[in-house]
């Protein structure tokens, strides 16, 4: 779990983990709608 929050501070930008968890209240369900969306605009990209 800890290595998705890494994950998903770096694509927001966020210089570290710690910074995304104290602001972020996304549930495990929207995290994975988010990056199933995020991979689809990358595999347009690529």
């Amino acid at each position: 779990m800890q290595q998705q929050f890494k994950t998903v501070s770096a694509t927001l930008g966020h210089h570290d983990a710690g910074f995304t968890l104290r602001t972020s209240h996304a549930t495990r369900q929207a995290l994975r709608s988010a990056a199933h969306a995020m991979g689809s605009i990358m595999s347009q990209v690529m």
